[in-house]
């Protein structure tokens, strides 16, 4: 059984969430105009590769600490504890994730599964765009907001295939030094792991969090669950972008790292 509390495990914990504060603190600097839910942030794929490189415990910690720390050391607002708890979730996730889709690895070679969720999504974000009163009308208004709209579609759909054309590329790459790599997720495995964590963690979980919390704690400003719904939503594409080629290139960096390592003992013996 793989050991847990290592002298490697806790120092790689503690250096990936000091990076996963530096990252919140960064990205929360940048002004979102009428979107202030929407975020673009690393923090994520963070959180998702401690958890796939270092297992639940740490994933969980450094979800945590990396949302926990920045509210106290450089608070916006009003400190919203559920969204720590989605972080910590978001830590635990894809270990769960991984051991299901190991199970079927040789069917995920093919992209498809990462083709078509991210059809999906795109699909989705379409429909929200043109076929709801987005928001209320709050953000898309005026003579400008067709034009605001197809171009923001526009934007997330060049998103989607970029990340789409960025993973099948770099699965053929991980094809042809499968025997070194074979014990990491594929790249088209850790996008569909990103895909999945994004959607059910930092859209839909993190919309319930900021709901019930404005509920609660609102003071009679309590949105509905679709205004934080949607405005998450709109930032999906880039999100699962980032996550899906960060996540894959630091498993790999790891995976490399360790075997310089093993190979280094080796010749000391």
């Amino acid at each position: 059984m793989k050991k847990t509390f290592t002298i490697r495990n806790i120092t790689s914990a503690a250096v990936l969430t000091a990076l996963s504060i530096i990252s919140t603190m960064v990205f929360k600097l940048i002004p979102m105009g009428e979107l202030p839910f929407l975020r673009f942030s690393l923090t994520p794929s963070i959180i998702m590769f401690a958890s796939l490189a270092l297992g639940p415990f740490y994933g969980a910690v450094v979800g945590a600490l990396g949302d926990f720390i920045p509210a106290m050391v450089a608070p916006t607002g009003t400190y919203n504890f559920f969204i720590t708890i989605v972080y910590a979730i978001l830590g635990v996730l894809p270990w769960i994730f991984e051991k299901i889709t190991r199970k079927f690895r040789a069917s995920l070679k093919p992209p498809f599964a990462v083709f078509i969720t991210m059809g999906v999504i795109l699909a989705s974000l379409a429909a929200t765009l043109f076929l709801t009163d987005f928001i209320g009308g709050q953000v898309f208004k005026g003579d400008s907001a067709l034009i605001t709209k197809f171009i923001i579609l526009g934007i997330m759909i060049l998103v989607g295939v970029a990340c789409c054309v960025s993973v099948t590329l770099t699965n053929k790459k991980f094809e042809r030094n499968v025997l070194e790599y074979a014990d990491i997720p594929s790249p088209n495995e850790t996008a569909l792991i990103s895909l999945l964590c994004e959607a059910l963690v930092m859209t839909l979980l993190k919309s319930l969090a900021f709901f019930f919390f404005y509920f609660i704690f609102g003071n009679g400003y309590s949105p509905s669950f679709e205004y934080f719904f949607l405005m998450i939503f709109l930032g999906l594409p880039v999100n699962v972008t980032i996550s899906s080629i960060c996540v894959y290139w630091m498993l790999v960096f790891d995976h490399k790292q360790l075997h310089l390592r093993l190979e280094n003992s080796k010749k000391d013996e």
